[in-house]
């Protein structure tokens, strides 16, 4: 039995572990009120380093008595602001507290042939209720382990997360990761976001249970990378967000240079990053109920808690591909499935990251998506396909004796340019000579005849660049962007993005013949709000691949994007996974798949479907990045040259096939589309 020295000793060690959180999460707790607690401890202290046990023990309840009316004042209604700054504490639990308390006889298995171990990502077989699982997560370490770069994992990092998971596939055992990060690491030598995009792809093809736990910061594509899970669960005191909250203050904030605490305060309310609103979104499936302050890394029966969650979660997961599965803590490998229960378990996947977003579609649409899910039915298909081949002979019957498929109305907007000279901007470089802006677009495409400088080209043109004349028609129009969070001014730059544009999001997508061969095209318009990836582009690109998929047609998509869409936080985030899961799909069942990244393709959207193809093509000069330029910066320390992001060094690192030039595009895209046709075969799953 422990004597009252050690006991009275420990509790003050607990004392003196929550001062130093309360000055450790900055959420307006006042100076002074921290300083009195500091005061009364260190009375404490003394008495009993002077053996004075009793008036120790008085001290320390009233230290107690202190803490606890602060707890209730300031724990009781925390803030999305003061959650994040919770969520970043040095004192709660990690990874490794997780695995070494949450499961059995814990092995850390370090470098997976990853070329690097990466620390800041952890990986191992651990046991759980008599069951194999593989843990996977982001590890933060101490304050002093810098080495681990705060739970930021380098393309690498990802790679062993990817490889552990396909060795636990391999055994059949599932996988539980847990996340805990503020993003991947941005240095572009590396290739981050390709290797989130092919993280994304196979998560969706693992064929064992993914149960996953938000513990801490879930930052962007990085915490993505790890967390296609078939469960979610998030602590209440942990954050999941798009873009950091001084990322989103920025963009919201009246003086860009000088961001306030209210500006703060704003994006945080604004972008929706807690695990309640996580729920409402539909996106996590259980919240876990912290301690009020926030879980620490002494609260041991917390990972009672977790443990419960985690064996709760897998439970849900066999129930839903056997709905006569009953658990067992007695019985070994209960959690593993059969080859048919797999198949269900990818439906599932797919359906569950199809469902979100929040879009409005009109009623034509909805009418002819129907048509087509009913279309893939097996009988359905048998009867209606025969009269589908017969309406495209008729079809192209009628383009050899038609000028254009398309009246002159319908056809793409013509461009407008203004009447105006252009300096090149490598005319210091080269000596080019001023270009007249009509002459440039409508006889060069947009590139210095000179030097071969790309200009930035509006989307229009690529349609009229890539498709034969008049075979572009149009599919999915009805599909259009909103404002799901209610995020604070956005609601008016959509009404003018719509107006500016004349579209309803992004997105565009149409059948085109490029040198007579059918295809699926896909193309991002960077007019509208940056070209940013929202719930409508995401629905609007699924819908398309599915049609392919159906028509047994190749994509050819030409990306202008900023990334992600802020505005729409987590669901815009999770549109990453939901576009990256159908590819995946597509390329299952034979899908042949054509990325071509023009100026620019940055973010969540070069983290996903952009980097996917099964060629990936750029332009020269455009801009290709996971981050920007001052992002990366300021990050790393270092800095970096002008074409640091160009596509000619993007490719040098092999994020890119081939870099080609606008005027051989057409041409190109042609040649590769000759080489595969579409397998007459069904998907698998």
């Amino acid at each position: 039995m422990e004597s009252r020295e050690k006991i009275l000793s420990r509790w003050l060690e607990d004392a003196r572990e929550k001062v130093l959180y309360l000055q450790d999460i900055h959420i307006g707790i006042p100076t002074s009120e921290i300083e009195i607690l500091e005061e009364t401890l260190r009375e404490a202290e003394d008495y009993l380093k002077s053996d004075r046990k009793s008036m120790a023990l008085n001290r320390w309840k009233s230290f107690n008595g202190l803490f606890t009316e602060i707890e209730n004042r300031c724990f009781s209604t925390l803030t999305p602001r003061q959650i994040d700054q919770i969520s970043r504490s040095d004192q709660r639990p990690k990874t490794l507290e997780y695995a070494k308390y949450v499961f059995e006889d814990f092995d850390e298995i370090k470098g997976f042939d990853a070329n690097s171990p990466d620390p800041a990502i952890v990986c191992g077989f651990a046991r759980l209720e008599r069951n194999d699982v593989m843990v996977i997560g982001h590890e933060k370490g101490r304050f002093t382990e810098h080495y681990r770069r705060g739970g930021s994992a380098l393309p690498q990092g990802n790679l062993k997360a990817m490889r552990a998971m396909k060795l636990a596939e391999k055994f059949g055992v599932p996988v539980v990761t847990f996340v805990d990060t503020p993003g991947s690491w941005p240095l572009e030598e590396f290739l981050p976001a390709q290797q989130i995009a092919k993280n994304l792809q196979a998560q969706y093809l693992l064929k064992v249970p993914h149960v996953s736990v938000v513990i801490g910061e879930g930052g962007s594509g990085g915490a993505l990378a790890i967390d296609v899970s078939d469960f979610r669960i998030m602590l209440d005191k942990a954050y999941y967000s798009v873009i950091s909250v001084s990322g989103g203050a920025a963009i919201i904030a009246s003086d860009k240079r000088h961001v306030t605490e209210e500006d703060l305060d704003r994006a945080a309310l604004n972008l929706k990053i807690t695990a309640h609103d996580a729920l409402r979104l539909k996106i996590v499936d259980l919240v876990l109920q912290e301690p009020k302050i926030g879980v620490r890394r002494s609260d041991r029966e917390f990972y009672t808690l977790v443990r419960d969650a985690i064996i709760e979660g897998l439970n849900i997961v066999k129930q839903r591909v056997y709905p006569f599965f009953l658990p067992h803590p007695k019985i070994e490998n209960t959690w593993k499935l059969k080859r048919h229960q797999v198949r269900i378990l990818l439906r599932k996947r797919i359906k569950r990251y199809g469902r979100i977003g929040t879009y409005h579609t009109s009623f034509m649409d909805k009418f002819k998506f129907v048509l087509g899910e009913l279309y893939r039915i097996r009988w359905i298909h048998s009867i209606f396909a025969p009269l589908r081949v017969s309406l495209e002979t008729i079809r192209k019957i009628k383009a050899k004796e038609e000028k254009s498929l398309l009246g002159a109305e319908e056809q793409p907007e013509a461009l407008s340019f203004e009447d105006r000279w252009v300096e090149c901007p490598n005319t210091s470089l080269h000596g080019c000579q001023d270009i007249w802006v009509p002459t440039l677009f409508e006889e060069y495409n947009g590139a210095c005849p000179h030097c071969g400088y790309h200009f930035r080209l509006v989307i229009d043109h690529y349609i009229n660049l890539l498709s034969d004349t008049g075979t572009f028609r149009e599919f999915g129009k009805g599909i259009e962007s909103i404002n799901p969070l209610r995020f604070e001014g956005f609601t008016e730059k959509l009404k003018e993005a719509k107006r500016t544009t004349k579209r309803k999001c992004a997105m565009i997508t149409g059948y085109a013949l490029i040198d007579r061969q059918p295809a699926i095209l896909i193309l991002t318009d960077v007019r509208f709000r940056a070209g940013t990836l929202g719930s409508a582009e995401g629905e609007k690109f699924c819908r398309a691949v599915k049609r392919a998929m159906r028509e047994k047609k190749p994509i050819v998509a030409v990306h202008q994007s900023g990334g992600a869409r802020i505005e729409e936080g987590l669901l815009a985030l999770m549109q990453m996974a939901k576009t990256s899961s159908a590819l995946a799909r597509f390329k299952q069942a034979g899908g042949y798949y054509i990325s071509v990244n023009t100026d620019p393709t940055m973010a969540g959207v070069l983290a996903s479907y952009a980097s996917l193809g099964d060629f990936v093509l750029a332009e020269p000069n455009a801009q290709i990045g996971f981050a920007g330029i001052h992002v990366i910066e300021q990050t790393v320390k270092q800095k970096k040259p002008k074409n640091y992001q160009h596509a000619e060094m993007v490719m040098g690192r092999g994020g890119v096939d081939l870099v080609v030039s606008r005027g051989e595009l057409k041409h190109t895209i042609s040649r590769l589309l000759k080489l595969k046709k579409m397998k007459s075969t069904e998907e698998i799953y």
